[in-house]
């Protein structure tokens, strides 16, 4: 079989569980349109790279993935951003999650948004040495106001 078409098999597989993962997307899903938590941004604003994607597997299936790359922040408070990370919830707990903030940032200093009222992740984050800078921001590019805070390790 073509590698076009084992990429893009493996592409409709990661949307899947990023679907699944996305905890905002149920508010959302009204406002999008199926294919697009799939869809790569690539209008004129982002002047950023792409990033580097990570899978965590587990019998096969994709449980969870990570995307860092370099700091969208202007100016950037660190080199490497991670722009996301989920788990499947069925996978919380296992190390997955660790694993993939290890493959993505290995010890560079690094920053990231998260979600202001997600506990999770801000606890994870703060056992992995990220801290709030003061940073925050409405993020309204689904459609509704998202409120996210900065971390920042290093």
């Amino acid at each position: 079989m073509p590698q076009s078409i084992l990429d893009r098999l493996d592409l409709v597989r990661l949307t899947r569980v990023r679907r699944e993962l996305l905890g905002h997307e149920q508010r959302i899903s009204d406002r999008v349109p199926p294919d697009a938590a799939g869809a790569e941004n690539t209008g004129p604003q982002r002047t950023h790279d792409l990033g580097r994607t990570w899978v965590a597997v587990t019998g096969g299936s994709i449980v969870g993935f990570a995307v860092s790359g370099s700091s969208r922040d202007v100016p950037p408070v660190a080199p490497v951003e991670l722009y996301a990370i989920y788990v499947l919830a069925a996978h919380h707990g296992t190390g997955a999650g660790q694993a993939l903030l290890d493959a993505a940032l290995g010890d560079e200093r690094a920053s990231l948004w998260v979600l202001d009222d997600n506990p999770r992740a801000h606890a994870f984050y703060a056992r992995n040495g990220f801290r709030p800078d003061g940073a925050a921001k409405d993020d309204t590019s689904w459609g509704e106001s998202i409120s996210e805070v900065r971390l920042v390790r290093g």
